[in-house]
């Protein structure tokens, strides 16, 4: 993974970084603008590490499984431990563990941490490499840059300023995670019940609050030792595979956390003053390029074009008109309502079309309105010929 190239270092004590680093390709830039002090938060760095996922283990064995024996009538918690080198090296010898003072710890669960690799399926989706633009962005509601005011107790503050203050982290890296987890008992009716109470939690997530892992019970193997002048082994040996995430406090000297505020974007409004919005079926090409938030000056005053405005000027849809004599046809469709006049729909907002050909508002007749039915007259004299039944009559419009 390329490094930072930092240009800001001293050339007269250090020499300059080359282009390349590592790899083929440039070194990434540092750019100073992107950076944001951190020393006045109090947010922490993400981090979980092996650590982290071995007390989630631990932790859910005592604390939600709680495995129990029964020995003489009594109930005894099983102790939980992780093997470090002293006590793997005495199973390893023994097969079993003893105290200080030589006692045989019975009963007793044992954790081993067997390995951890990166998995293949989720490497070849790029999520383990850090491609740019490829992070985790938290949005803090609180911002020092818009301070609620005191309603009781105003104090002059500035106006505050639209922005957002963003946490931006590094996808983790996913990891499985293999365990052996050794039991030991005086008696296999005691072992039994111990494997009986820990096989229905394959099926669960272990861990604890803050880190829970998909967990994967394997084949449990199972061990009786009966030699002369030894101790008598009742043991069993069941795999863990943990599918976890891993995240450090940095990766390649960069932390893997940042702070940063919402960038600032600069809106163009743009203003047309000779056109009539509503008096046409023809829509500006600024007001599609922009959308909502266009100010128009139509013949009547200013419009702010807001997102009903903008549904209502784009939404052309296609009525297709009923047969009625070989002057007229009629609609059972209403007309919008403009959301400006609150008025319907004018008849310059519709395009008549027969058989594909477009008419001329000079050919025929027609109000529009919200109360159906509705009649389209023709001038058959205008016109040049007379509907017939076989005639498609298509209404292009604003319709409701």
């Amino acid at each position: 993974m390329p490094r930072y190239n930092r240009q800001n270092i001293d050339r007269k004590t250090n020499k300059p970084n080359p282009s390349t680093t590592e790899g083929l390709t440039p070194d990434l830039l540092l750019n100073r603008s992107m950076q944001t002090r951190r020393d006045d938060d109090v947010i922490r760095t993400a981090k979980r590490t092996l650590y982290d996922v071995d007390f989630a283990i631990k932790w859910y064995i005592e604390n939600e499984i709680q495995p129990q024996i029964l020995d003489k009538d009594i109930v005894l918690p099983v102790p939980v431990i992780f093997s470090n080198g002293e006590k793997w090296d005495n199973v390893q010898r023994l097969g079993y563990l003893r105290d200080e003072k030589g006692m045989l710890q019975s009963p007793l669960i044992m954790l081993k941490r067997n390995s951890a690799v990166e998995r293949d399926n989720l490497r070849t989706l790029d999520v383990n490499r850090m491609p740019l633009n490829n992070f985790l962005v938290y949005k803090q509601r609180y911002n020092s840059r818009n301070q609620y005011e005191d309603e009781l107790f105003p104090m002059p503050t500035n106006q505050p300023q639209s922005s957002e203050k963003l946490y931006v982290i590094d996808i983790p890296k996913y990891v499985t995670v293999e365990y052996d987890m050794m039991l030991w008992c005086d008696f296999t009716s005691q072992l039994n019940d111990l494997i009986d109470q820990i096989l229905p939690y394959g099926r669960y997530l272990w861990g604890n609050d803050k880190n829970k892992f998909a967990t994967a019970i394997g084949n449990i193997s199972f061990e009786t030792v009966n030699t002369i002048g030894e101790d008598r082994l009742v043991r069993a040996t069941i795999p863990l595979t943990v599918q976890a995430t891993l995240l450090s406090e940095q990766e390649a000297r960069v932390s893997t956390l940042k702070k940063m505020y919402s960038v600032k974007q600069v809106t163009f409004d743009y203003t047309i003053s000779t056109t009539d919005l509503f008096s046409t079926t023809t829509i500006p090409q600024p007001i599609l390029q922009s959308g909502t938030g266009t100010i128009v000056t139509p013949a009547g005053g200013q419009v702010q074009i807001t997102a009903d405005i903008f549904t209502y000027l784009t939404n052309l849809t296609d009525k297709q008109a009923t047969y009625v004599s070989s002057t007229t046809v009629s609609l059972t469709d209403l007309a919008a309502i403009n959301p400006v006049t609150l008025a319907t729909a004018n008849v310059n907002e519709f395009d008549i079309y027969i058989n594909g050909q477009y008419i001329d508002s000079a050919c025929y007749t027609w109000t529009p309105s919200d109360i159906n039915p509705q009649t389209i007259i023709f001038n058959t004299a205008t016109l040049g010929y007379t509907i017939s039944s076989d005639d498609v009559v298509i209404v292009n419009g604003r319709w409701a």
